[in-house]
């Protein structure tokens, strides 16, 4: 697992942690506020035009450009990149609210969140005084109309009457619609322009893979533009970047729709019950169904455990992962993280010795790649450091000869850790390896030679799977009840 805990953190919080942090980095230059217009992109690079709150338009001129501005991206219509799926035929009302009643929000206990079988949800964002809840309704309805407060109620009390709280500021009201879509295409024609997040693919909240997807996307490109910039990235590299997090992203989402069928489950057990006809329904019936409700819960309890999902997830099928000759690869399952080097996989987090050092805290920092060698005279390590200094390839060199633990967990005598830390190549030769080799694994790794060992066709897979099968590509601009950060 990771080396540290699990930590949720509203983004409404995250995002004012972060956006001063950006603002002190004298390598970043933020224009808050700042419109995007359009672009055109080159062999060169990429022309953008921009519009400021001012009115005044502006001229960027880049190498590159990734888009992170959202599920509306124009930036992503730009490219003529083609969305997969689209929004689910439902509106739903949100409401953020200051509350201080805790003695009634709480009567069952501290929450995260609540699920109510009405299918309404309350999120508690700071554990404190500030709430969000979710009401669906049907696509029609005219959620504008709905009163706040009333809409609060309505959630709290789930089918019964309405529950109601001190409610000492309303801070938002909006409506939005769960969408779910794929890009088509990650990637430019001419490969300057790249889509990370909401612009390459939108999920439902249930498991709360969106953000967690999205960052994962920064985290892929980010190290690869980081190579070309300083240029020892070769011509495979950017191309691996769709090759590794499109993937990923068709199955977070169809793993979200498993878990909704989940929620969807319940609200069915109840329906069947008619548990709006309270008279009919006391006693043993009641007993009955909460029972019915919480074995179905803990027996399909993916939503909260499936850790081979959030840590699991592999890049094997890319240009720059060498895979091992007649070697099985572990079997993926979304239930279960087990660690493991294969190629492609995130390098596995793992206590020395001491008891007190991640081997992660060993890798190199920023654009360095790692190589770890387990044997006892690091042969290996000393042709990689050499390797890499004649190839301009920013290399950490980690000798452990005497972690035998962590050793074991990593499966191999030698490892090459990319800077995102994941496994890029492993193997068991340790001191037989050869200068001629090890300028092999360099190369495939930055992208300036294409791993001998990647499948396309098996990447390209059908996206029309599940969950994204079952609705249609649509024009978001023009679809009823989107919110405007949707369209």
């Amino acid at each position: 697992m990771s080396s540290q805990p699990y930590q949720r953190c509203s983004q409404a919080i995250f995002e004012a942690w972060l956006k001063p942090h950006i603002q002190k980095q004298s390598k970043i230059d933020s224009r808050f506020g700042w419109e995007f217009i359009g672009l055109e992109e080159n062999d060169s690079g990429v022309v953008s035009q921009f519009r400021d709150t001012a009115g005044e338009h502006h001229t960027v001129t880049s190498d590159y450009l990734i888009a992170c501005d959202g599920a509306g991206s124009r930036v992503r219509k730009s490219i003529g990149a083609q969305l997969i799926g689209g929004p689910v035929p439902g509106v739903n009302l949100l409401v953020h609210f200051k509350s201080p009643d805790l003695a009634r929000l709480h009567a069952q206990g501290q929450f995260w969140h609540i699920f109510f079988t009405s299918a309404a949800v309350i999120i508690a964002q700071d554990e404190v005084d500030t709430w969000t809840v979710h009401l669906m309704f049907p696509l029609g309805t005219d959620v504008d109309d709905i009163d706040p407060y009333e809409a609060v109620y309505k959630a709290l009390g789930g089918h019964f009457a309405p529950y109601k709280i001190e409610i000492t500021e309303i801070l938002v009201k909006s409506k939005w619609r769960p969408n779910i879509y794929l890009a088509d295409k990650y990637i430019s024609e001419k490969g300057r322009i790249f889509l990370s997040g909401d612009s390459a693919h939108q999920n439902i909240p249930t498991g709360g893979y969106g953000m967690n997807t999205a960052v994962g996307d920064s985290f892929d490109i980010g190290w690869k533009l980081g190579a070309m910039v300083l240029g020892y990235g070769g011509p495979h590299l950017l191309s691996s970047y769709e090759q590794e997090r499109r993937p990923v992203a068709r199955r977070n989402i169809e793993m979200s729709g498993v878990h909704q069928s989940v929620h969807n489950k319940y609200l069915e057990l109840v329906a069947i019950r008619n548990l709006h006809d309270s008279a009919k329904f006391q006693g043993q019936d009641w007993e009955d169904l909460k029972q019915d409700i919480a074995n179905h819960l803990q027996t399909f309890d993916g939503e909260n455990k499936d850790h081979g999902i959030e840590m699991g997830y592999r890049y094997n099928q890319s240009n720059i992962a060498i895979q091992e000759d007649g070697a099985v690869e572990p079997v993926w399952d979304p239930k279960a993280y087990i660690p493991s080097t294969w190629p492609g996989a995130r390098a596995p987090h793992v206590y020395l010795a001491d008891g007190k050092t991640s081997i992660h805290e060993y890798f190199g920092q920023g654009p360095q790649f790692t190589v770890v060698d387990f044997t006892e005279h690091g042969e290996a390590a000393n042709l990689f450091r050499d390797q890499a200094a004649a190839l301009k390839i920013p290399l950490k060199v980690v000798h452990l000869p005497h972690e035998d633990h962590v050793h074991k967990i990593w499966e191999r005598d030698v490892v090459l850790v990319r800077p995102d830390d994941h496994v890029t190549w492993r193997s068991q030769k340790g001191s037989t390896l050869g200068e001629a080799e090890v300028k092999e694994v360099l190369l495939v790794a930055v992208g300036q030679k294409k791993s001998p060992s990647v499948k396309i066709e098996e990447y390209a897979t059908t996206d029309q799977q599940l969950f994204t099968g079952t609705v249609g590509n649509v024009e978001h601009d023009k679809v009823e009840a989107l919110a405007a950060f949707q369209k």
